[in-house]
Formats: C-alpha cells, sequence, structure tokens
C-alpha cells in the first residue's frame, strides 16, 4: 500500500504542471532509446555514471593501441592542447586508467583519413598476417575497418571478455545496429570524441527565425511534428540574391544550407534501413522510393543550398546569418561561438509524423573501437578498453557535451534538452556502415540530388545483381 501510494504521489507530481516541460536527463546518460519522444537515463547518480571495475593489477604492462594521426587528439594530449577542457578530460582519463590498473597506454600513430585510408588497413592485416600481437586495440576509420572484417583480422566483440557492448558508455544503438548473426567487429562510444562530435543534428537562426515568423522549433520537437514537411515549409520564401549576381550562390541567403554530403545521412535520418537482420537487401521499396523524391525536391529549391565545399562554405553561410536552417554535426558548434546572431540546436527531422522517432547518424569517419584477432592477451584488451570507457564517460563525455558544448557555444536551456534528444536518437545502418564492402552507400542520396533524378528504383534495378553478391560476400564474414 505503501508503495502504491509513492508511486500514485510520483505519477501526480509527474503529469502537473507544463505539458511542454524540458526533459532534464543529463545528457551523459545515454540511453537505449531509438529517438523516440521520451528517453530513459541510466539510473546513476548525478556525480558519475562508471560502475566500478573490478580491483586488477596489471604489472606494469604497456598497452598499444593503433591510432589514426589526423584524430590522435581523441587519445593524446600535450603542453599545446594543455587548458583546453576535452583535451584535459583525455589526459585525466587516460592517467586514471594507467594509475588504477598499473599499465601503461602507448599510442602507436599512422595516417589514416580517406586518402590514406587503404594504407592503414593494410597496416592492420599485415601485422594480423606477421601474428605479430603488435596492438592490443584499434581505433580506425568507421567505414574503413569493413575491409578488415573481410579480411578476418577482427575479433567479434561479443568473444572479448571485459567488454559489455549493451552498457550506457557504449553506443548501445549503434552495437545493436552493426550487430548481424550474433556477431560486431566495432563498436562505438564515450573513449572516442569523434563520435561525440560527429554526431548530426540542426542548427537554426533565431533572428531569421523572428524575421520570418517561424514556429516554435523546440515545440515542433516536443510534439513529434519536426517532419521533412514542415522543414518544406519553414524554408519557403527565405531566398534572397543578396550578392546581385542573378544566380543563386554562396552570398545568398537561403531558408536551409549544408555541405553536400549532409545528404547521404539521410538514408538513417528518414529510416530507410538497406539489409535486414535476416540479411536481405531491402533498400529498394516504396519508402525508400518515396524518400529520395521528397529530397531531391528538397534540394531543387532556391531556398535550399547544399554548398560544394563540405563544410567551409556552408558554415560560413550560417554564421553570416544568411540561412534559418543549417545541417551539420554538433562539434562544428565550436565554429559558431563568434557568431552575431543567437542559435537553436535541433534534432533533423522525422520524415513524417508515422515515423517512430528521430533518427541521427554520424559522419562516416568516425572512430570505432576493434581488437585484432592477434591481440596478445584478450582479457587484458577487453579490460582496458571497458575501463576507457567507462572512464570517458565521466570525463571525455561530460567534457564535450556539458563544459565545452553547453557552457561555450549552445546558448538556451531548450538547446541542451534538444541535445539530450539527439545524442539519444544516435544509431547507424548496417548497410550502410559497410558500403566499401556492399556497394549500399548513403552517396546515391546524394548523387540523386545532384543529378536531380528521382528514379531510385531504375538506379537500383541496374546495380542490384553487383550489390547483391557484395552483400553476400560480406555477411560471409559473420558466419
Amino acid at each position: 500500500m505503501l508503495l502504491a501510494a509513492i508511486l500514485a504521489a510520483s505519477t501526480l507530481a509527474s503529469c502537473g504542471g507544463d505539458g511542454g516541460a524540458k526533459n532534464d536527463t543529463d545528457p551523459t546518460d545515454m540511453t537505449t532509446s531509438s529517438g523516440g519522444d521520451e528517453e530513459t537515463s541510466s539510473g546513476e547518480s548525478d556525480d558519475t555514471t562508471i560502475a566500478p571495475l573490478e580491483k586488477r593489477d596489471l604489472g606494469g604492462r604497456t598497452i598499444n593501441a593503433f591510432i589514426r594521426t589526423e584524430w590522435d587528439y581523441e587519445f593524446v594530449t600535450d603542453e599545446e592542447t594543455a587548458g583546453d577542457t576535452v583535451s584535459d578530460a583525455i589526459h585525466e582519463r587516460n592517467r586514471a586508467v594507467e594509475d588504477k590498473y598499473n599499465c601503461k597506454l602507448n599510442f602507436i600513430e599512422q595516417k589514416g583519413d580517406w586518402s590514406s585510408h587503404a594504407e592503414f588497413t593494410n597496416t592492420i592485416h599485415n601485422s594480423v598476417l606477421a601474428g605479430d600481437g603488435e596492438y592490443d586495440f584499434i581505433a580506425g576509420y568507421q567505414a574503413v575497418l569493413v575491409m578488415n572484417i573481410l579480411n578476418g583480422d577482427l575479433m567479434n566483440i561479443y568473444d572479448v571478455p571485459n567488454i559489455e557492448p549493451d552498457a550506457p558508455w557504449w553506443t548501445q544503438e549503434g552495437v545493436d545496429a552493426l550487430t548481424y548473426n550474433g556477431k560486431c567487429f566495432e563498436i562505438g562510444g564515450d573513449i572516442t570524441v569523434s563520435m561525440l562530435e560527429g554526431i548530426n543534428c540542426i542548427f537554426y537562426n533565431k533572428k531569421l527565425a523572428e524575421d520570418f515568423s517561424s514556429p516554435d522549433f523546440y515545440q515542433l520537437v516536443r510534439d513529434g511534428k519536426w517532419t521533412h514537411d514542415k522543414m518544406l515549409e519553414v524554408t519557403k520564401g527565405i531566398y534572397q540574391d543578396l550578392d546581385g549576381d542573378g544566380k543563386e550562390s554562396d552570398g545568398d541567403q537561403f531558408g536551409f544550407a549544408a555541405g553536400k554530403y549532409y545528404v547521404r545521412p539521410f538514408v538513417v535520418n528518414y529510416d530507410t534501413p538497406t539489409i535486414s537482420k535476416d540479411g536481405k537487401l531491402i533498400w529498394n521499396n516504396e519508402h525508400t522510393i518515396n524518400v529520395v523524391d521528397k529530397i531531391v525536391d528538397f534540394a531543387s529549391s532556391p531556398d535550399v543550398r547544399y554548398a560544394d565545399d563540405n563544410d567551409t562554405d556552408a558554415t560560413k553561410i550560417f554564421t553570416d546569418g544568411r540561412a534559418l536552417l543549417f545541417e551539420n554535426s554538433l562539434g562544428i558548434a565550436s565554429k559558431l561561438r563568434e557568431m552575431n546572431d543567437d542559435f537553436g540546436i535541433i534534432p533533423i527531422p522525422k520524415f513524417d509524423e508515422e515515423q517512430a522517432g528521430y533518427k541521427t547518424t554520424t559522419k562516416n569517419n568516425v572512430s570505432m573501437i576493434c581488437v585484432p584477432i592477434t591481440a596478445n592477451d584478450l582479457d587484458v584488451s577487453g579490460f582496458v578498453l571497458e575501463a576507457m570507457c567507462r572512464e570517458s564517460t565521466d570525463t571525455v563525455a561530460k567534457a564535450f557535451y556539458e563544459t565545452a558544448l553547453k557552457g561555450k557555444y549552445a546558448r538556451d536551456e531548450e538547446s541542451l534538452e534538444m541535445i539530450n534528444l539527439i545524442r539519444s536518437s544516435l544509431t547507424f545502418d548496417f548497410g550502410w556502415v559497410a558500403s566499401m564492402a556492399t556497394d549500399v552507400s548513403g552517396a546515391q542520396y546524394q548523387n540523386m540530388v545532384e543529378a536531380k533524378d528521382k528514379n531510385f528504383s531504375s538506379w537500383y534495378a541496374a546495380h542490384e545483381a553487383t550489390i547483391q553478391e557484395k552483400t553476400d560476400r560480406f555477411l560471409a564474414s559473420f558466419e
């Protein structure tokens, strides 16, 4: 009876007051939500979100990690970055792991951006072939590590002792999306900054929103009415030829601005899965056709600008106060701090109100964690990775979301609420992440937008045999 009374009182309290009250969930409490209208916290205290690992002395052992030079800031700190909040948190994370478990973290760097991706994956493969056990774990390019999956270089994460893929410090929806036949070979989480800063979202200019009598974007999101059609509606009629050259150019004013590569994430954003959990190609269907139709029409509007320079030109349009909406990733907020106009942050819209919830994904170059099959001691590899990711939740992730992103850049309480929602809606598409192996490519959405071509089914029919053959070969890696 006492329990019932407490629950009843709790229910009444939660139902009272403003129906549009903000969600106060701590953004460092990652959830298992797929992007619905409600979030659930991990249930940990405000002071710490990590559960203690077993006490262990690794005897001063050196842990060798293979990382990309261009993203070494995720793991390596130096005097030049001292005083930067996130870098300090990374340093704190590393020292905490080393001190608690008596080990030494050693990061081995090699160029691994797109222009060097083949060399990076070949280094991993050659190490496995040599059986040298040089690397205890790897942080690599999400979309490129698939080649090492094909080569059989990587451990099934579920077979690595001590890693808890369903824990909130790992990206749970991502783990589920990248799991096939009970196997997952790459995993993301708080351990890598690129995963935190690479989450796609939309920024909006508050001054232009007021000038053009835009609706309350935050309330649209809360009500589940922030959809593609609503985005099309609010961006109409905003275009102006500000530079007077008589044509649409980056010097003009737009309702929407983004780099051209930001068409690709609509594979995930608008819920068009490509490969089913039983290995069937399901990309070519009526919903995908409708999505392509809508995004091609949207991009063809004079109010919409997909800039050729993926970030620089579109960012300048927005920071100059010449775009109502700006699609990019959360990390770009650091480049908006000098912007004169106030801005807000909201999720990518749903395709329509029937979509189960808001969805977002990341840039394909974010870092994923994997373990080579030749790691000297899988138990130690898994233990150190789990320790680093847990520690990152209370150091790196907290610094990024609360101190850096929230404290410096986000300019209102509602944006903080939206950041919580955006983070909880992060997921991936299995086929697209593996596009180098499957030919299931988000780039096709971009190609069709640039060509103003809506005929997805015809394109798919012409390429289906190749996609099927490559997908079958890739899925065989999971057998």
